[in-house]
């Protein structure tokens, strides 16, 4: 790792505190006309020149996957490792596979989720893509659906924090910042995903927990805070889940806040308690 998780910038999956709105949709991407999406997004010159830049590179990049453009994508981002991956169905298969990774250039806080406003913590979870901004004052910006049930109830009631994003440059308070060339590949491709109707799946995770060296150094951390050896075995089932299908499994979360993996070749969805 580049460094520890005090302040060294700020991370990839970022939750920006500083007032970036979310621009284009709130909620499912199903909920939103293909044509009223790609319509609001066409206003930002910005995303017309990523398109430009980019869309070759993307083309490459899915072609290289074997995998039909635009697809079901997923983005996963490593805390620790400090990178962020791009999976992507194949339609032929129904399999997901590796399509890019990226490496994190910002991060703030410490392994472990986010509880409260102002942490500084970067969530951790299960989460979809559910905004777009064309106009962020970092290049481009996803804003990922933080709090999810799961962190309304086991986060701050009344302050759990929110404006979490994934964006460009390489500073941020919470989020993940992934510098502007990383950031705008992103944004393609799950900008097409959402106006073909597709959920965009985000997971969060500490570490990869299939290395030594994660499983030491949440040891490590769960030793001064045992909260956090329960919560970290929850996302385990999780990661483990996609491992052992090659899917993402359905998550649901219970009344006390933990995640629920139903069996495997399920859509990913989230389910609020009652």
């Amino acid at each position: 790792m580049r460094g520890s998780y005090v302040v060294r910038g700020l991370l990839v999956v970022v939750l920006t505190l500083v007032g970036v709105a979310a621009v284009g949709f709130a909620g499912s991407a199903r909920e939103f006309s293909p044509s009223a999406l790609e319509g609001q997004q066409a206003r930002y010159g910005r995303v017309q020149e990523a398109r430009r830049r980019q869309g070759q590179a993307i083309d490459a990049l899915f072609t290289a996957a074997g995998v039909e453009y635009p697809a079901t994508v997923m983005l996963r981002a490593f805390k620790q490792e400090e990178e962020l991956e791009l999976w992507a169905e194949s339609g032929a298969t129904g399999r997901w596979v590796k399509v890019a990774r990226y490496p994190i250039t910002a991060a703030s806080g410490d392994l472990g989720p986010k509880r409260r406003r102002w942490d500084r913590q970067v969530p951790e979870g299960f989460y979809r893509v559910d905004g777009f901004n064309g106009a962020s004052r970092y290049h481009l910006s996803l804003h990922v659906d933080y709090p999810n049930a799961s962190d309304r109830i086991l986060g701050n009631r009344r302050h759990p924090g929110n404006n979490i994003f994934i964006h460009g440059d390489e500073v941020s308070s919470g989020c993940i910042a992934v510098g502007d060339r990383a950031i705008e590949q992103l944004y393609l491709v799950a900008l097409d995903s959402a106006a073909a109707g597709r959920e965009v799946l985000v997971q969060v995770f500490p570490c990869r927990f299939s290395s030594p060296a994660c499983a030491r150094r949440l040891a490590a951390l769960s030793r001064r805070k045992p909260s956090l050896a329960e919560f970290w075995a929850n996302l385990r089932e999780g990661f483990e889940a996609f491992a052992r299908a090659g899917v993402p499994p359905a998550v649901t979360v219970d009344a006390s806040g933990r995640y629920r993996f139903a069996p495997e070749n399920e859509t990913m969805r989230y389910q609020v308690p009652q």
